[in-house]
């Protein structure tokens, strides 16, 4: 669950004299409905000096900029507070919230107790933590993690609800044998698994629920990761699948739209009319935060694209609705997509990824395209995740280079010499 509160500025008459008035702070939250605090902002001013519909002091007289100034001040502090607050209570009681603050700020009561958090809360903590840096996807992920690691917990131990102190480097070499083990992972979905482990412990470090980071210098196995995409002349021979097959002729034109614009899966189910938007030039692009990082990608749209979108904007599974494509269910998807690539003579395993890794590599790299503008069409949080593109297309120019001198070789062209460079030596 995603915590907050909202603060309201109200005023009041002062006891001693009614023409004055005191400012106080509602506080509201957003998890008790109807629930709220007044504390109290230490300001008096007269009552004719109270804007109540702008809820600040009126004019701009140094007493009132030095009023207005103080109340933002308070607002902020207490926001903040309740960031640190957050920290110490894994759900939050508001009247505590209120002792924390009045402690804080006004050296009132005595405060709240951190309270000690368990391994399997961990993970929930820090998804209510980061709520708005994380996808639906990236929430999933946590969540999964979380749900191995008490699953590994409530075997080694006879329970999940285990103190901090049982997390090791020792535990982590368990845990990472322990998944190996129940659940055969590769070694890429292996290490992006620890590595949401990593995060959620480092998070629990910094906010000194952990006196040390005990995964220190803790590395990852290294691996080749193998990033499938189609050439130019098998992108052409999609192009040219033609087949009576409508839900066949279907899947094969949403590929190709994902091969026009390195749209995900989860992103075409979802594009809609409203992340269209008109280029100054007359085009269309596609303006969209990704559903995995939330991160905005802008995509401009090319003639072929277009063409797809307007093939199907009348489709009856769409029709009467904001959807641009009629997407069909991912596991029919990858199916149809199988026998596509069996009736072009494809040799791959044609999936939503491909698609995606076409358009990065063939349709764009290939043709001239810039890393820093594949990035932002992708939607990549970090330059390096988009860089393992340029570095196929690197190998791929190596690998038909090698090709190209191996076949002048064999034509006579090039005759291999290896004393060809004992001539090349520095003149002293």
């Amino acid at each position: 669950m995603y915590y907050q509160i909202r603060i309201a500025r109200q005023v009041r008459a002062t006891k001693a004299d009614q023409n004055k008035r005191s400012v106080y702070l509602r506080v509201f939250s957003s998890w008790q409905s109807g629930k709220d605090f007044i504390i109290s902002a230490k300001i008096t001013l007269e009552h004719n000096k109270w804007c109540d519909k702008k809820k600040q002091a009126k004019g701009t007289s140094l007493e009132s900029q030095r009023v207005n100034i103080q109340l933002i001040k308070l607002e902020e502090s207490i926001f903040k507070l309740f960031d640190e607050y957050l920290k110490s209570a894994e759900t939050p009681n508001l009247s505590k919230f209120k002792g924390y603050v009045e402690f804080k700020l006004f050296n009132k009561g005595n405060g709240v107790e951190p309270q000690a958090i368990k391994v399997n809360e961990l993970f929930d903590r820090y998804v209510r933590l980061h709520s708005s840096e994380l996808g639906a996807i990236r929430k999933k992920r946590y969540q999964f993690v979380g749900s191995r690691v008490n699953d590994f917990n409530t075997l080694k131990f006879g329970k999940h609800d285990v103190e901090l102190e049982i997390l090791t480097r020792e535990w982590r070499l368990e845990f990472k044998q322990f998944l190996m083990g129940q659940f055969n992972y590769k070694t890429s979905t292996l290490n992006g698994y620890l590595k949401v482990l990593h995060a959620v412990v480092k998070d629990a470090y910094e906010s000194d629920y952990l006196k040390t980071y005990p995964f220190k210098n803790c590395g990852f196995d290294r691996h080749e990761e193998q990033i499938r995409y189609l050439t130019k002349d098998e992108l052409t021979r999609i192009e040219n699948f033609k087949t009576g097959d409508e839900r066949l002729m279907r899947a094969t034109k949403i590929f190709l739209f994902a091969c026009y614009t390195g749209l995900s899966y989860g992103d075409l189910k979802t594009l809609s009319r409203i992340d269209l938007e008109r280029d100054i030039n007359g085009g269309f692009s596609i303006v969209k935060h990704r559903n995995k990082t939330e991160v905005r990608s802008l995509i401009p749209l090319n003639k072929k694209a277009m063409d797809i979108i307007n093939e199907y904007h009348l489709h009856p599974l769409i029709s009467g609705t904001n959807f641009l494509l009629p997407v069909i269910h991912l596991n029919d998807y990858n199916q149809l997509l199988k026998m596509v690539g069996i009736h072009c003579k494809i040799n791959k395993n044609l999936t939503s990824h491909v698609a995606r890794h076409t358009f990065a590599t063939t349709s764009w790299i290939s043709n001239g395209g810039t890393l820093e503008s594949l990035q932002r069409i992708l939607g990549h949080k970090k330059i390096q995740t988009t860089e393992k593109y340029g570095k196929i297309t690197n190998q791929k120019v190596k690998d038909e280079a090698s090709l190209v001198f191996n076949n002048q070789m064999k034509k006579g062209a090039i005759h291999p010499d290896k004393y060809l460079f004992n001539d090349l030596k520095n003149d002293e």
